[in-house]
């Protein structure tokens, strides 16, 4: 089928993207005079219905946040040649899943990087709405460095959790008997129908067994994002998607075993199969991360003024940050280590200490430095001294007449 025009007002100017049910296209909206990215489903029946649906809650929660790190979204409308559509702001860039594929991304952009989607991410959660579907491929890095969060198709608010048209009430839930049996059976019934929303590689083991997605289960997706980002796999492997679904059900994390063991308490913790062992929030585990990560302390120290603030200058955290103790001059920082490099997995983590306000201390220091004269010199030091020096000279040139009289007596 030969590509449109156009789609709605919008005029196409080129393909961009490729999947199994559309297709992504570049258009321009001929009245802003801007570019947008429309993405159409081809579907017929009972699945069109349910991807303008799904098209329509994309735009009404999206209507809904506002946020910098966040795709927007502009319209929604069905095409009768097409199908439904929905037209959003163009990000020129990559996903992060193929920054993974071509390991593009040294360990401090990276971590940089899950700083910003975490607080788009965080962004939702404080208006009450779980994305669901969190995953290296729904996360943009445009060429201008700024992170998008996509994708709030099968999004949901908590306050609406059994409002879903795609999932019946009634749905039967597997008995659990056996693990073994139980895993394999619900693995096989979740690839072969299709009917799981979202992706099951990225997905906890609780969204797996057929519960409703919480922000709990958006921080186990983020952190299994974040683990693919600095390892350059996935924290639950497998030869194809039953595999891992069987991992995750039945599997801790598969942490590689020359990894520093911070680091891999810090995933373990994150990616735990229960959610009350889990970080409570996305900065504290964006904490504790940056804290675990080798590498110069300098580096640790920029990403942590980084996380300190969000976008309205305000704190993100609750919990103390760390800082390095010391921190290198700008001539001697080095860059941040990849991760994906066995070598250096193996280096011990840098002695850190416990600050109460960080990035304030962070800035001082760097002030303090600024301010250093090149030699050191303490001018005040001096000038306390030479009065000191004139005082006694001035006491000795009053007192000198009266000691010379009192030798002169007999």
């Amino acid at each position: 089928m030969a590509d449109p025009k156009t789609i709605g007002r919008y005029q196409v100017l080129r393909p961009i993207g490729q999947g199994g049910m559309g297709t992504v296209y570049l258009a321009e909206d001929p009245f802003l005079k801007r570019r947008v990215a429309i993405k159409v489903v081809r579907v017929t029946g009972a699945a069109r219905h349910q991807a303008m649906l799904r098209f329509r809650r994309e735009a009404e929660i999206s209507a809904q946040l506002n946020h910098p790190n966040l795709v927007t979204i502009f319209d929604v409308g069905v095409e009768e040649d097409l199908g439904p559509f929905l037209a959003m702001e163009y990000v020129e860039g990559k996903s992060l899943g193929k920054h993974i594929k071509e390991k593009s991304l040294d360990t401090e952009t990276a971590t940089r990087v899950l700083i910003q989607a975490m607080r788009a991410l965080r962004a939702a959660h404080r208006r009450a709405i779980v994305h669901r579907d969190v995953k290296p491929e729904n996360i943009l890095l445009s060429e201008e460095g700024r992170a998008k969060l996509m994708d709030f198709g099968i999004a949901r608010s908590l306050g609406h959790m059994s409002l879903n048209p795609e999932r019946p009430l009634d749905a039967p839930m597997l008995d659990e008997g056996a693990p073994g049996s139980y895993a394999q059976t619900l693995a096989l019934r979740l690839t072969v129908t299709g009917d799981f929303l979202g992706s099951p590689a990225y997905a906890p083991p609780e969204v797996l067994k057929g519960g409703e997605g919480t922000p709990a289960s958006d921080r186990y997706s983020f952190a299994a994002t974040a683990f693919e980002l600095l390892m350059g796999q996935l924290p639950h492997p497998g030869s194809g998607l039953t595999e891992i679904i069987i991992h995750i059900l039945q599997e801790p994390v598969a942490v590689p075993v020359d990894l520093p063991p911070r680091l891999g308490a810090v995933f373990q913790r994150a990616l735990a199969a229960d959610p009350d062992d889990r970080y409570t929030t996305l900065p504290e585990f964006m904490e504790e991360l940056i804290d675990a990560l080798p590498g110069p302390a300098s580096m640790r120290a920029r990403l942590f003024a980084a996380l300190g603030q969000d976008d309205d200058g305000s704190s993100v955290s609750t919990a103390r940050f760390r800082l390095p103790g010391l921190l290198s001059g700008p001539g001697s920082e080095e860059s941040g280590p990849n991760l994906t490099d066995p070598r250096l997995r193996q280096s011990q983590p840098v002695k850190i200490s416990l600050a109460e306000d960080p990035v304030e201390t962070y800035l001082a220091s760097r002030k303090t430095l600024a301010g250093a004269k090149p030699d050191g010199t303490d001018w005040v030091w001096i000038l306390k001294w030479v009065a000191f020096t004139f005082l006694v000279l001035q006491l000795f040139w009053w007192l000198a007449p009266v000691l010379s009289r009192v030798e002169m007596k007999p």
